[in-house]
């Protein structure tokens, strides 16, 4: 049992280091949207996620992820979690990059990577908790 834990955690980094050499762009990544949130949406997860958004996303997200936080540039907008419009895709996956790597195909974005800033579990968590506060999107 332990050697297929140790598969599982292998072939997870290796897809992490693949997806985050790429960068998100509009419309969506298939290959993003491959990567698949190995972190359960439990309680516990989504108020670590609640504590991490709080610490690193509120300041421009807002505190309920409407795009409206006290530093929030006005072009581009941040992303309002709470509509049903994802413009770099839906998927955990995808959410995951470009957390992770940051926007990239905008250049006005002020949206930076948090690799290096976060954990992968942080980041997870960060997307276990946005799922609480808008409509269901492609997960």
């Amino acid at each position: 049992m332990r050697g297929v834990g140790t598969v599982i955690v292998i072939g997870m980094v290796l897809l992490l280091g693949t997806i985050a050499g790429s960068a998100q762009k509009r419309g969506g990544d298939a290959k993003a949207a491959a990567l698949k949130n190995p972190v359960p949406a439990t309680k516990a997860s989504v108020t670590a996620g609640t504590r991490a958004y709080g610490r690193n996303c509120r300041q421009c997200h807002g505190f309920r992820g409407k795009g409206d936080g006290p530093l929030a540039p006005t072009n581009p907008r941040p992303a309002d979690f709470t509509d049903a419009k994802w413009e770099f895709g839906s998927s955990d996956g995808e959410m995951f990059t470009l957390i992770w790597n940051g926007v990239q195909d905008v250049p006005e974005s002020e949206m930076k990577p948090m690799k290096g800033t976060l954990k992968e579990t942080d980041v997870w968590n960060i997307i276990n908790y946005i799922r609480t506060l808008g409509p269901k999107t492609g997960q």
